[in-house]
């Protein structure tokens, strides 16, 4: 679990990104400023921060400089903003943001950067080969293996799996699923539902004796790989 400090002046998107973020699993508080924002970082520091880049009182650029300068905070900042210009991202990272996610944003594509930030930050290495239960994951060789034998799988599926085994304890929401695998593309409702239905044929064609996805309904998917 993460202490996520999320500072943005809209009370609507601010409570939408904390309750997203706590269903999975990280601890969020919410400043409408950027002073409380400080002062909230200041007392007890954060993991990471999710920071609105126009806020009242001072905004983003201000305040991420003033925590890295004065609070010499390290943790990772993904700055929220309107605005999509490149010297307006430019100006993001030189004042010390990590990250830049443009308005309207998916929440799921903020869940998935919030999870890339911080496997840099914990220094958890890009494992080439993933190895859970049964299921050898070849990324270099896009290869799974059951047991030692090959199952053949096409981009999308070969994607899916290597999700779920990148965290097999964790349970994925099919929303963070869609914008992983398909990032803004169009969906039909049902995109996400086939993958998985075509997937577990392609591993019962393999004659291997795993169905490799479990369905948790009303909550997602994750890896079943013993």
């Amino acid at each position: 679990m993460t202490r996520i400090l999320v500072i943005e002046d809209d009370p609507v998107i601010g409570g939408n990104v904390c309750d997203f973020l706590e269903g999975r699993g990280h601890e969020c508080h919410w400043a409408g400023d950027g002073y409380t924002g400080l002062a909230l970082a200041a007392r007890e520091p954060p993991g990471l921060v999710v920071l609105d880049l126009n806020l009242p009182r001072m905004d983003g650029l201000t305040w991420c400089r003033r925590y890295r300068r004065e609070l010499q905070g390290r943790a990772p900042v993904i700055m929220l903003t309107a605005r999509d210009e490149l010297g307006d991202k430019l100006a993001g990272f030189d004042a010390g943001a990590d990250d830049y996610l443009v308005k309207p944003f998916q929440l799921a594509e903020l869940s998935v950067r919030v999870d890339a930030l911080l496997r840099r930050v914990h220094g958890r290495p890009f494992d080439n080969v993933l190895r859970q239960g049964r299921l050898e994951i070849d990324r270099d060789a896009r290869s799974v293996r059951v047991d030692g034998n090959a199952v053949r799988l096409p981009p999308k599926p070969f994607r899916l799996v290597e999700l779920l085994a990148e965290r097999p304890d964790k349970v994925f929401a099919h929303d963070e699923l869609e914008q992983a695998i398909w990032g803004d593309e169009g969906l039909r409702a049902e995109a996400l539902r086939t993958l998985v239905a075509t997937t577990r044929r392609l591993f019962d064609r393999a004659a291997c004796g795993l169905d490799p996805i479990e369905t948790l309904h009303g909550h997602g998917y994750r890896l079943r790989a013993r």
